[in-house]
C-alpha cells in the first residue's frame, strides 16, 4: 500500500501503529521478527508477528539475510546491535 494513502487513512480514522523488532536464537541462528500493532482509540484492532530474516556475523559485522524482499535491513540491524550490545 502506498505510504501516503496509508498515512491519510490512519489520520482520518485515528489509527496508531507500533512496529517493533525482536530477535530469537534457535539452533545456532538468530532470527529477526517484526511485530506490528494497530490501535484505534486505544484498542488493538490488528496485530501480527512475521519472521523477516536471519542475522549473521561475518568479519565482525552483522548482516541480515531477508526472507522476503520488502525489509528495512539497516533498521533491523541497528535494533539488533543496540539490543545485543547493551
Amino acid at each position: 500500500m502506498d505510504k501516503n494513502i496509508k498515512k491519510v487513512i490512519h489520520t482520518a480514522f485515528d489509527f496508531n501503529e507500533i512496529v517493533e523488532y525482536s530477535f530469537r536464537k534457535l539452533h545456532g541462528f538468530t532470527f529477526a521478527f517484526k511485530s506490528e500493532f494497530v490501535f484505534r482509540k486505544g484498542n488493538i484492532t490488528s496485530a501480527s508477528i512475521t519472521p523477516v530474516g536471519i542475522i549473521y556475523e561475518e568479519n565482525d559485522e552483522f548482516y541480515l539475510a531477508p526472507l522476503y524482499g520488502d525489509v528495512e535491513i539497516d533498521e533491523i540491524i541497528r535494533n539488533y546491535v543496540e539490543e545485543e550490545i547493551i
